[in-house]
């Protein structure tokens, strides 16, 4: 038997400089996808009554939305779920009500749009994750949380002029082995070093138990077609050292092997920038990680859940599909409404 959840939303409405300025009446939806430029987007529907004095500011403006749900103890767990910026809104009447229909982007539009107006020219020596707060705070942002590294650039690394920031710090970020930036729900920019799926630990769980919100409608899907199981990557630099590695899928527990497929799926890319070998190692085998999690995917529907962020560990019990592993997470939207739902797209953690 299913308990009832209570739930309820907020929603701020603030300035560009992240001070509150009104509560708003609004419903909308949010989505997360991780192998975007700019992960975060929302659609909101805003009573217009709460906007008519700030109209003239609006495409400075930023919705906060919040979510809090009670358990069946009565406590509460409250989550920010992001600050998006507006777009242009498109005014509807409805039932005597005029409401703004707003498509947002989380703050990763701010770096998207931004590029460089003078060639950004980086000496060798230099520090990687310096060098991302530099171009974060040059584009206004200020809040921030990024794990250290102590390395840094064998070779001059410059920049074109017209090149997005959000590219900038991204291939600075890859050259380390880093998560590409993203934006929690407090609106810190944040990143850390890449982790292997197998070494991390789980975030969140849904079973199919007495307490379970996972909805109808599961679908898990499998496609081995062309997943490589050699994976090439190297630096061709002529101001570095070359550099090159190779990753082969020889494990005979791997469906996808060249043990068990008993022939070589290769796939060859240059890196621009790698800080060093070690690196590039690490670097060459996410790359066949990530390619060989398209074995197995999910899309799971669950009533409505906080704690989702950047691809999550999640553990998964379903006893209709047989499934009872680990997934990453790669993309979630959610419906910011009584009795919505949360969609999340799932890349299974596999062992090569």
């Amino acid at each position: 038997m299913r308990y009832e959840r209570k739930i309820d939303f907020r929603y701020d409405l603030m300035d560009n400089q992240e001070r509150i300025l009104d509560s708003l009446k609004a419903t909308g939806s949010i989505s997360f996808n991780s192998q975007s430029d700019v992960m975060g987007t929302g659609s909101f529907q805003i009573r217009e009554e709460k906007l008519q004095q700030y109209a003239q500011f609006y495409v400075d403006m930023r919705i906060r939305p919040q979510i809090l749900i009670w358990d069946e103890d009565g406590n509460v767990s409250e989550k920010y779920l992001g600050i998006y910026i507006m777009t242009s809104p498109i005014r509807s009447g409805n039932n005597n009500t005029v409401v703004w229909n707003v498509d947002c982007y989380d703050k990763g539009i701010i770096l998207k749009e931004d590029k460089l107006q003078d060639r950004l020219y980086i000496p060798a020596g230099s520090n990687y994750v310096a060098q991302v707060k530099n171009v974060l705070l040059s584009a206004g942002i200020n809040k921030f949380s990024i794990e250290s590294s102590s390395l840094t650039n064998s070779a001059d690394i410059e920049f074109e002029i017209g090149t997005s920031k959000l590219d900038v710090i991204n291939d600075l970020l890859y050259a380390i082995n880093f998560y590409p930036i993203h934006f929690d729900g407090n609106g810190f920019a944040e990143t850390s070093r890449y982790i292997e799926p197998m070494q991390r630990s789980v975030q969140l769980s849904y079973m199919t138990d007495h307490k379970s919100i996972i909805l109808e409608g599961a679908q898990q899907s499998n496609d081995l077609y062309n997943v490589p199981n050699v994976v090439v990557r190297y630096v061709d630099n002529p101001d570095a050292d070359p550099l090159r590695s190779v990753y082969i899928n020889n494990n005979p527990d791997s469906i996808i092997s060249t043990v068990r497929r008993g022939r070589n799926i290769v796939d060859v890319e240059s890196v621009d920038d790698i800080a060093d070998q070690d690196t590039l190692d690490s670097y060459t085998k996410r790359i066949a990680i990530e390619k060989s999690q398209a074995c197995d995917s999910v899309m799971l529907r669950t009533g409505l859940t906080t704690g989702h962020g950047f691809r999550n560990c999640i553990f998964v019990r379903d006893d209709e599909l047989e499934i009872s592993t680990k997934y990453i997470e790669y993309s979630w939207n959610m419906d910011l409404e009584v009795g919505g739902s949360m969609t999340h797209h799932l890349k299974r953690v596999l062992q090569i």
